[in-house]
């Protein structure tokens, strides 16, 4: 396993060079934090001779030089500045000083910005995650508020992600972790409703799948929660029990008089499988429901991510690759790829190392542009509660290069990014 530095000492030795030999193309590292400079990074190649004339403003008398990530070489010291080093202006202010200044000042309001849309967003989840909670409880005892209550609540969803704004998928910070059903309805609920706008479906039928989809599981509520939370494998006849619910599931939402024909059907077919081996009526191919196996996708993803061991979790990115290689047959192939698509090659939640060697977190993604996300970035010089929120769309020279499970993070890593355990999802269609 690859070692993530803790420092830009640790990659290789250090090699200080003085400012005067610096050339455009050389990597450097600054030994200062991260707000004592006008640059974006610690860490950069140089682009420009501004950027050396900025670092002469600093005062600074040396850098570190990073050979390996250098497209050449430091000017070599000469002979004469070997016995006699040349003394070092008295730093001043200077227009170009200023206006990188601003340009980071600039930079450090979007990261503002971008963190209270996320805060803002983490409020309307737990609103909307209590009122699943209600309804799922409400709606077992019969109750047609409860159904008028999910309408409403499905059809603010479905008005969002049909709007004409650009809709963002977010990773949420769950504080809780013993109500895993209701953060999966949830789940599931979001990530059918986005597959279904990636399908092209109408409003309608988004509202059906989304009742579905927050009801899928109600059935669970009459099988005893001794075999829900069994840690040992379950024995054939308790297997048969919970293959059951989604039976049961329908016989207590059909109580609802108002409660969708179709939303039915994704409540009794969501088990069911493309090759006819799923449960409980060995459904196969077209005799599933389009919304069914919409939510069989969405439902098989959260499961995975979000096991009731958290050690046999996988991560986002697994998950996915997972469902492709082996469980392709279980799913209709056509929204399988489209949901992978959808979703992105590193979902909120991935870890991932960029081309700078910079280590961060998937945090969110565009849903029109899954390849330059949103990262939650480690930076030991930026205090952990002001830790950067980065949009790679505002960097061009950096690339994702691959993912790190959680597991292998350094533990000062590790506690930094705070990788979630409970994998969650919910969006938003707000402009930056």
């Amino acid at each position: 396993m690859k070692r993530f530095p803790h420092s830009i000492e640790n990659i290789m030795p250090a090699q200080r060079v003085p400012i005067e030999h610096l050339k455009v193309g050389v990597y450097i590292h600054l030994d200062l934090k991260w707000y004592e400079h006008p640059f974006f990074l610690n860490s950069f190649k140089i682009k420009n001779a501004d950027q050396i004339e900025a670092l002469r403003e600093l005062g600074l008398t040396h850098v570190v030089w990073i050979p390996e990530k250098s497209e050449r070489q430091p000017a070599p010291p000469s002979k004469t500045q070997a016995q006699s080093p040349r003394p070092q202006p008295k730093p001043q202010k200077s227009p170009l000083s200023d206006a990188l200044w601003h340009l980071k000042k600039e930079r450090i309001e979007q990261f503002k910005q971008r963190n209270l849309r996320i805060q803002r967003c983490e409020k309307r989840y737990q609103k909307t995650f209590d009122q699943i909670k209600a309804t799922m409880q409400n709606l077992v005892t019969g109750s047609e508020e409860a159904a008028e209550t999910a309408s409403d609540l499905i059809h603010g969803m479905v008005d969002t992600l049909l709007s004409d704004q650009e809709v963002v998928l977010h990773l949420m910070n769950i504080k809780g972790k013993d109500e895993g059903v209701y953060y999966h309805t949830l789940n599931v609920g979001i990530l059918s409703l986005l597959l279904a706008k990636e399908y092209g479906l109408g409003a309608e039928m988004m509202q059906w799948l989304g009742m579905g989809a927050v009801f899928h599981d109600i059935g669970k509520y009459r099988i005893p929660k001794k075999i829900l939370y069994k840690k040992t494998p379950l024995t054939q006849p308790e297997r048969e029990l919970v293959h059951l619910h989604p039976k049961y599931g329908e016989e207590i939402a059909s109580r609802i008089k108002s409660f969708p024909e179709e939303a039915l059907k994704v409540i009794r077919q969501h088990h069911e499988s493309n090759d006819g081996k799923g449960y409980p009526d060995g459904l196969r191919g077209n005799q599933i429901s389009l919304l069914a196996k919409i939510i069989s996708v969405a439902n098989a993803y959260d499961n995975l991510c979000n096991q009731g061991d958290p050690a046999q979790s996988m991560a986002p990115h697994e998950a996915l690759a997972h469902m492709f290689r082996n469980l392709r047959h279980q799913f209709d192939h056509g929204l399988l790829s489209m949901f992978i698509r959808c979703m992105g090659v590193y979902p909120p939640g991935t870890i991932v190392q960029l081309s700078n060697e910079i280590i961060g977190m998937v945090v969110s993604i565009n849903m029109e542009n899954q390849l330059r996300p949103n990262l939650l970035v480690y930076d030991p010089e930026v205090p952990k509660k002001e830790a950067l929120i980065w949009d790679l769309n505002d960097d061009p020279d950096l690339s994702i290069v691959r993912s790190i499970r959680p597991s292998q993070l350094p533990p000062e890593i590790y506690a930094y990014l705070n990788p979630r355990v409970q994998v969650s999802y919910f969006f938003d269609a707000e402009k930056d």
